[in-house]
């Protein structure tokens, strides 16, 4: 927004303060703020200003387990077959589901981070649980789990028969997973910069789990690595696809439910070798193949559309949208050999292969941030609204601009047909709306006085994924519609509504949600000078 302009508007938002179920105006700068109500009833993931995918309202309990670097030889309730010496927690095995186990306090329903490290395995399975389901490892690594506990023990038991676990483990930790809902997302580019508000719709991620790709059916010659490298959230937690060196197709396979629809899948890849991938629905023959080189397409079939998204430290997101009529969803992630004209059959090396994190598929037509599923179940983000802000004494009824420096999420969305702002009485009936449409590109406005329309304005000359900067100015007989710096519409004649007292992020009566990137949003209270217009604009 203009510097020179900034003291002339009696309300302006930025992306800078918030806290649950509030999103704070910079301006006023004395009371009543009148800041913004903020609602959405769970987590969220964001961007922030170091490019990484984070949880916002997601945090970790103080550690809940004991002498987890087995220091000394107590806390721990040790079964047939197992010790604790030399700083590690020893199997040997010599009985039948024998455990190692401690009273951690969990309760029982809520999901628990569990990290630790099997140092030297030998044979045998070890599960692990919270009194709860079980997850089963038969290697060394460390391991990074997500449990829901159905008590409030942990436990680490050995298998049975020739299964019984022989091994060490190390460094056990669990802290209880706590979700804050209803806070504000301040969220970035992928490539750190640009901050601005996110506002979107709800969606569920339909990918039981985002993260552990040793539950989707290896079809063809797959080795998986997991904790392979860094992954986009900072994290070690990334699994490695290794095509292994046997001639044929090398895929992944997620068998899901029979639906129908619009759905778009998504992931985060990174080469590691080889730098072709497919994202495919098996059933429907649809899908996009991405070079993640040089981020060209080598495939494009039965698709409605796909995005490229770059990350730092050569992470890339790719998604594809496609329909289905009555088939069951086969989502696939195939790798292709590095040649000129990428192969689905070849020969791997054993070792080369692509990084995979982040798995979603959605039932929209376009991918929404990420949503992790940690626990074999799909999670929702709710919707969110921002609305509220602002009073009598700040909203000139007589004459003002409402201001904005918005982005839309895609430019096609017949789910949510208008998404917009605006300045009102608290219903439609008197409102200055600014808005998305459904059909591709198309931006509009509406004042509406009475419930009749007074001006109105729709534009195709903007893609809407890239920033505009809109003003709209509202006085009796003198309306005018600026987008990036040119006055692309203008009235002489009409009303200026009555009783404006509210700014929200929907259509003024609590419809049309906007679902976009907000970088400003302010509203002045007098009709401002063309010049104003165009500096405020470009």
């Amino acid at each position: 927004m203009a510097d020179g302009l900034l003291n002339k508007a009696s309300i302006i938002l930025t992306p800078t303060g918030y806290k649950a179920g509030t999103l704070y105006n910079v301006a006023p700068v004395v009371e009543p703020y009148e800041d913004f109500d903020f609602a959405r009833a769970s987590v969220a993931s964001r961007v922030n200003s170091s490019g990484l995918v984070e949880m916002v309202g997601r945090t970790l309990s103080s550690e809940l387990v004991t002498n987890g670097d087995f220091a000394t030889d107590s806390d721990w309730n040790k079964g047939s077959g197992w010790s604790i010496s030399g700083g590690e927690a020893i199997s040997i095995g010599g009985a039948n589901f024998t455990s190692l186990n401690q009273e951690i306090g969990a309760t029982s329903g809520k999901t628990y981070k569990v990290i630790f490290t099997i140092s030297e395995y030998t044979s045998g399975q070890l599960f692990l649980n919270i009194q709860g389901s079980s997850i089963t490892y038969t290697s060394a690594d460390t391991f990074t789990a997500y449990v829901v506990a159905g008590g409030s023990r942990l436990y680490f038991v050995s298998g049975s028969g020739s299964n019984q676990f022989i091994g060490k483990i190390d460094n056990i930790s669990v802290k209880e997973i706590i979700d804050t809902n209803n806070i504000p997302r301040i969220s970035y580019d992928s490539n750190g910069d640009n901050g601005h508000i996110l506002l979107e719709p709800t969606s569920t991620n339909l990918i039981p789990y985002s993260e552990d790709f040793t539950t989707y059916s290896i079809q063809g010659r797959i080795e998986l690595i997991s904790n392979s490298t860094t992954s986009p959230d900072g994290l070690t937690n990334s699994t490695k696809i290794i095509p292994t060196a046997v001639s044929g197709t090398h895929k992944l396979r997620e068998d899901l439910s029979t639906v129908t629809g619009t759905f778009t899948q998504s992931i985060f890849a990174k080469q590691g070798g080889y730098k072709n991938i497919l994202l495919w629905d098996d059933t429907t023959s649809s899908g996009i193949g991405v070079n993640l080189d040089d981020l060209s397409i080598f495939r494009n079939q039965n698709t409605l559309g796909y995005n490229i998204e770059s990350f730092d430290d050569g992470w890339v997101r790719v998604s594809v949208s496609y329909s289905l009529t009555s088939q069951q969803l086969l989502p696939s992630i195939y790798i292709y050999d590095n040649s000129a004209t990428p192969q689905i059959v070849f020969t791997g090396d054993g070792t080369s292969g692509i990084y995979i994190w982040g798995a979603q598929l959605e039932a929209l037509s376009y991918a929404t941030s990420y949503i992790p599923t940690l626990t074999g179940s799909t999670e929702t983000r709710a919707t969110e609204t921002a609305t509220g802000a602002g009073s009598a004494d700040l909203i000139n009824s007589t004459e003002g601009v409402l201001y904005a420096e918005i982005a839309a999420l895609v430019d096609t969305d017949t789910t949510y047909p208008n998404r917009g702002f605006s300045i009102s009485d608290g219903s439609i009936s008197n409102t200055i709306f600014i808005y998305f449409q459904s059909a591709l590109n198309i931006f509009s406005c509406n004042v509406l006085t009475g419930g009749v329309t007074q001006f109105y304005n729709s534009t195709a000359s903007y893609d809407v994924t890239s920033d505009i900067k809109v003003a709209l100015k509202y006085k009796t007989n003198d309306f005018a519609l600026w987008i990036n710096g040119v006055e692309v519409a203008t009235q002489t004649s009409g009303n200026a509504p009555s009783g404006l007292n509210k700014l929200s992020f929907d259509n003024g009566g609590g419809g049309d949600d906007f679902y976009g990137k907000c970088k400003a949003l302010a509203v002045f209270n007098q009709a401002l000078s063309d010049s104003e217009l165009t500096q405020l604009t470009t």
